[in-house]
C-alpha cells in the first residue's frame, strides 16, 4: 500500500516532528539554562546550602521546556506563561514549602495560598531579613520564581518574531541580563562571585549573541559557519572575561556603593513600641520584706548551660535616650551597618571574632516580656519548646547592638539553645575611643556641666576624661533602691528631671544601677566617646540566674569600632546614703517638671513612668490620628483599602490598557476617514474591513502581494468580494473619485463590519474589540521554518503575478472606458 500522504497526515506527522528541538533550539536552550544558572547564583549570599540552587534550576528546566513544546504545537506565549504559573502553584508546595502532604496529591487550598503570598510578599520577608536565611524555607518560593521566569523569558524572547536581525539577535540575552540585574538587586551587598555574575555571565551572553547575529546573517545572505572565526571568538571572550575582574576592581573600591534593595528597604518593625527594660530595674531589687508579687529578686530567671562563670548575659542594650528613657532603637550607628532589629534563620552571619560559645536557656518562673537573654554575638539560633516555628519567624535579632527579640513574647518553661562568639570586651588602659560623635538629645543639656567639671583633670584623652568621671561617680555617689522609710524620697525612673535635681545636681548623689548607668551612658556621649546601656546579668556559680544578679552596665566604643565593658562597679557605689538627707533649696535646672510622688516598683519589666506611659499613649492618638488622616477612605474599615488597593488598581491598570487598545483602534479608523485625498480614504475603508476580520479571527491573507479580490476570499461576509472589485474601480479608476463616494463607500464598509459583528457571540465580539492582531505590522518575509528562496531561481512569485496581471487588467478596462463607441 501506498503511504498516507493526505494533509491531514502530512500536518500530523510535521507537528510529531517539530516537537523534537533542532540544533539552534538547542543552542538556544542551553545558553538560556546556563544564563539562568548563573542569576539564580546570585542569591548564594542570601540562601544557606544549595536548594535554592536546585530549586531554581528545576523551574528554568520546566520554563524551557514548556515554552518549547507551546511552540513546536502552535500555541501563542501567553499560554506557555499560563501553564508555567500552574506549575508554580502545584509543585511550588512540595519544592518550597516541604508539604508531604501534597507531595503525591493535588495542593490543598492553605498551601497555593502560602506559596501565592510567598511570591507577592516574600521579597519583602528576604530583604528584611539578616542574611543567609534558611535554604530549605518557605522564602525558596523566590528561586523557584526567578528560575521559571529566566526559563521562560530566555527560551520566549530566542523565537519572537522580529523584522530586525539584530534586535531579534539581542532581544534574549537583554532580557536574560535584566533577570540578573533583578537577582543582584535582591541580594546583598556583598556579590556571591564576581568572576561568576561578571566574567562569566559576560562571555555567554556575548557568546550567545554572537552565534544568534551569525545565524541571522547566514539565513539572510546565506553562507557556512567558520571555525576558525568561531574559535578566534571564543578566545576574545577568554580574553574579556579575564580582563573583567581586575578592571572593576579599579572602579569599584569595596562593596557599600554596590546597590541593592536591601540598602533602602527598612524593616517593617519598630523596636521603639516596646518599653524600655531599664525602666523596670526595680523589680530586680530586695524589698527587704514588703509584700510585692511582680517582684522576682530571689526568683529564678533562667538556667544557662555551656558558659563559664562570670559571663555576661544581655537582656537588651539600649543606645538612645530621649530624655525619658534608654531605650533600644532600629538605628543605632551613623551611616549604612547592620544597626536595625531584623529577621533573621537559624544561621546568622556574624562578622564579631571572638571565643566560640554554644549555650542553652531554659527560662525560669520569673522571666516574661519579649527581650531575649544571650551571649556575645549569635551565630544561630535554634527554639526548642512550644511553637518553635513560629517564635523563629517572629525572631528579630541587632547585629550591632547584639540584642535579641522575639515580638510574641516568651514564657516560663521556654527552652532554647544557640551558638555565639564571645568578643573581647574588656577595657584596657591602651583602649582609644571612638570618634565618631553622638549628639546629645536636647533634654539632656544639664549633663555638660558635670561632665566637664569631674573630667577636667584627666587631661584631653577622651577615654581618661570618661574614666575620671565614673571614678568621681563611684566615690562621691551612693547606692539605694528607694527602699525603706527614709530612702522613698530616692524615686525610680532616669527622666532628665530625675538625673538631673535628684541626681547629679543634687546635694548627695543617690540611686541604684538604672541612674547610674543611665547618667554614665550620657557623660561618655558628651566627652566624645559613643556610649550605650546594658541590661543583663552576671552568671554565677552553677548558671541559675536570679533577679539579685541583674544589673546595668555601660558599653564605650572603641576607635577600631569594637565595644568595651565599662562594669558597674567601676562608676557605682555600693555605700548606702545617710538616713537624715537634708533639704535642699536648689533650684531646678531648666525647664522641668515638679517631681513626682513615690511609686511604688514597677510591677513588669516593661513598665515604666506614669509620665513616659502618658507621653507614649499621647503620642499613639497622635499617630493614629495621622494615620486616620491619611487613609485611602476615612470612616471605612482597613480591609476596604486593602482590596482598593491590591485588586481595584489592578483592575484598573487593566482597564485603562484595554481602553487604550480601543482608543488607539478608534483614532487609526478617524485617520483613515479624514485622509487627504480620496483614493486614500478608499484604501483605509478596505483596511478597515480586513482588520475587523483580523480582531474577529478570521484568516485573511496578508502582504504586498496579496489582492483585496484574494483577501476577500478570507473574508467571512456576504458583500466582501463587492466591496473590493469597488475600491479597486475607483482606486484604479480612469478618474480621481470624488469625496461623496468615498464617504459612501465608508457606510458600506461600516454596515458590513456591523453585520460580520452580529453573526458572532457576544464575547467574540469584545475579545475583538481589545484585539492586538490588527495592531500588529505585517511583512513579507519568509517564517522561520521555510526554507529560503534560491538566489538563482528568478522566477516571480505567483502573488506578484496575480497582482501584476489584476493591475493590467484593470488598466484594460479603463482603456475600454476611454475609447469612444
Amino acid at each position: 500500500m501506498r503511504p498516507d500522504t493526505s494533509a491531514t497526515g502530512t500536518r500530523t506527522r510535521v507537528r510529531r516532528s517539530a516537537l523534537v528541538p533542532d540544533r539552534d533550539s538547542w543552542v538556544d536552550m542551553g545558553f538560556a539554562l546556563a544564563l539562568a544558572a548563573v542569576a539564580l547564583s546570585a542569591f548564594g549570599s542570601s540562601f544557606t546550602g544549595s536548594a535554592y540552587l536546585v530549586v531554581g534550576l528545576l523551574g528554568a528546566v520546566l520554563a524551557v521546556v514548556v515554552t518549547h513544546l507551546t511552540r513546536a504545537a502552535g500555541w501563542p506565549v501567553i499560554s506557555a506563561v499560563v501553564i508555567c504559573l500552574v506549575l508554580f502553584f502545584l509543585l511550588g508546595g512540595p519544592l518550597c514549602l516541604r508539604s508531604l502532604g501534597d507531595t503525591y496529591t493535588l495542593p490543598g487550598a492553605s498551601t497555593l495560598a502560602r506559596v501565592a503570598d510567598q511570591a507577592i510578599f516574600g521579597w519583602k520577608d528576604l530583604l528584611t531579613t539578616l542574611p543567609p536565611v534558611d535554604g530549605d524555607g518557605p522564602l525558596l518560593v523566590l528561586p523557584w520564581l526567578a528560575g521559571m521566569v529566566a526559563g521562560l523569558v530566555g527560551t520566549a524572547l530566542a523565537h519572537q518574531p522580529v523584522r530586525r536581525a539584530w534586535l531579534a539577535a539581542l532581544l534574549p540575552v537583554a532580557g536574560m541580563t535584566v533577570v540578573l540585574s533583578a537577582a543582584i538587586l535582591l541580594g546583598v551587598r556583598h556579590p556571591q562571585s564576581l568572576v561568576l555574575q561578571g566574567a562569566v555571565f559576560t562571555a555567554l551572553a556575548l557568546g550567545w549573541l554572537a552565534v544568534r547575529a551569525r545565524r541571522a546573517s547566514a539565513t539572510v545572505h546565506g553562507g557556512s559557519t567558520s571555525y576558525v572565526r568561531g574559535v578566534g571568538v571564543v578566545v576574545m571572550l577568554g580574553l574579556a572575561a579575564l580582563l573583567a575582574h581586575p578592571v572593576s576592581a579599579l572602579f569599584v573600591a569595596d562593596d557599600s556603593r554596590r546597590a541593592v534593595a536591601r540598602s533602602w528597604v527598612e524593616p517593617p518593625f519598630d523596636i521603639g513600641r516596646y518599653p524600655s527594660p531599664l525602666a523596670g530595674f526595680r523589680k530586680y531589687v530586695d524589698l527587704k520584706g514588703e509584700p510585692n508579687p511582680a517582684n522576682v529578686y530571689d526568683k529564678t530567671l533562667l538556667d544557662i548551660d555551656g558558659v563559664p562563670v562570670g559571663t555576661r548575659v544581655r537582656f537588651a542594650a539600649m543606645d538612645r535616650y530621649d530624655g525619658m528613657v534608654w531605650g533600644a532603637t532600629d538605628n543605632a550607628l551613623p551611616g549604612p551597618a547592620d544597626d536595625s532589629f531584623q529577621r533573621v534563620s537559624s544561621t546568622i552571619d556574624n562578622p564579631v571574632r571572638g571565643t566560640e560559645v554554644e549555650a542553652s536557656v531554659t527560662l525560669g518562673e520569673g522571666w516574661s516580656g519579649v527581650w531575649l537573654p544571650t551571649v556575645g554575638a549569635l551565630r544561630s539560633m535554634a527554639f526548642e519548646t512550644g511553637d518553635a516555628r513560629a517564635k523563629a519567624e517572629v525572631f528579630r535579632y541587632n547585629l550591632a547592638t547584639s540584642t535579641a527579640v522575639v515580638p510574641t513574647g516568651m514564657q516560663p518553661g521556654d527552652r532554647y539553645s544557640f551558638t555565639a562568639v564571645a568578643p573581647d570586651d574588656e577595657l584596657t588602659d591602651e583602649t582609644v575611643g571612638s570618634a565618631d560623635l553622638t549628639p546629645l538629645p536636647a533634654g539632656a543639656a544639664f549633663i555638660q556641666g558635670p561632665a566637664e567639671k569631674w573630667s577636667e583633670e584627666a587631661g584631653t584623652d577622651p577615654m581618661d576624661r570618661v574614666l575620671a568621671a565614673a571614678e568621681h561617680l563611684r566615690s562621691e555617689g551612693k547606692y539605694s533602691d528607694g527602699i525603706g522609710r527614709t530612702e522613698r524620697i530616692y524615686v525610680a525612673g532616669h527622666s532628665a528631671w530625675r538625673l538631673s535635681d535628684e541626681f547629679v545636681n543634687a546635694p548627695q548623689i543617690v540611686g541604684n544601677d538604672e541612674q547610674y548607668a543611665a547618667t554614665m551612658a550620657l557623660i561618655a556621649n558628651d566627652i566624645g566617646v559613643p556610649a550605650r546601656v546594658v541590661l543583663g546579668a552576671v552568671v554565677p556559680e552553677g548558671g541559675r540566674v536570679t533577679g539579685k544578679e541583674v544589673a546595668a552596665w555601660v558599653e564605650l566604643r572603641a576607635a577600631d569600632g569594637s565595644w568595651k565593658t565599662l562594669p558597674t562597679e567601676m562608676f557605682m557605689s555600693d555605700t548606702p546614703p545617710a538616713d537624715q538627707v537634708p533639704e535642699t533649696n536648689t533650684p531646678m535646672s531648666g525647664t522641668v517638671i515638679p517631681p513626682p510622688n513615690p511609686i511604688p516598683p514597677p510591677s513588669d519589666a516593661g513598665e515604666q513612668s506614669d509620665a513616659d506611659l502618658k507621653e507614649r499613649k499621647a503620642t499613639r492618638k497622635k499617630k493614629k490620628a495621622e494615620e486616620d488622616e491619611e487613609s485611602l477612605i476615612p470612616g471605612l474599615p482597613a480591609w476596604v483599602g486593602i482590596v482598593l488597593t491590591y485588586v481595584g488598581v489592578p483592575l484598573l491598570v487593566a482597564a485603562l490598557l484595554l481602553a487604550a487598545v480601543v482608543g488607539l483602534k478608534a483614532f487609526r479608523r478617524h485617520r483613515r476617514r479624514s485622509a487627504a485625498s480620496p483614493s486614500a480614504r478608499f484604501v483605509g475603508a478596505w483596511r478597515e474591513l480586513v482588520d475587523h476580520a483580523r480582531d474577529l479571527g478570521q484568516p485573511v491573507p496578508l502582504g504586498p502581494t496579496v489582492t483585496r479580490r484574494e483577501q476577500s476570499v478570507g473574508i467571512v461576509s456576504g458583500q466582501a468580494g463587492a466591496l473590493a472589485r469597488r475600491a479597486d474601480s475607483f482606486v484604479f479608476g480612469p478618474s480621481v473619485p470624488e469625496v461623496g463616494a468615498a464617504s459612501t463607500y465608508w457606510e458600506s464598509v461600516d454596515a458590513e463590519r456591523r453585520a460580520m459583528s452580529h453573526d458572532v457571540g457576544r464575547w467574540q465580539r469584545v475579545r475583538a474589540a481589545i484585539s492586538l492582531r490588527s495592531l500588529r505590522r505585517t511583512t513579507s518575509a519568509p517564517t522561520r521554518d521555510a526554507a529560503p528562496a534560491p538566489v538563482e531561481d528568478p522566477a516571480p512569485a505567483p502573488g506578484r503575478v496575480a497582482a501584476v496581471t489584476q493591475r493590467l487588467r484593470g488598466l484594460g478596462d479603463w482603456r475600454s472606458r476611454r475609447t469612444p463607441d
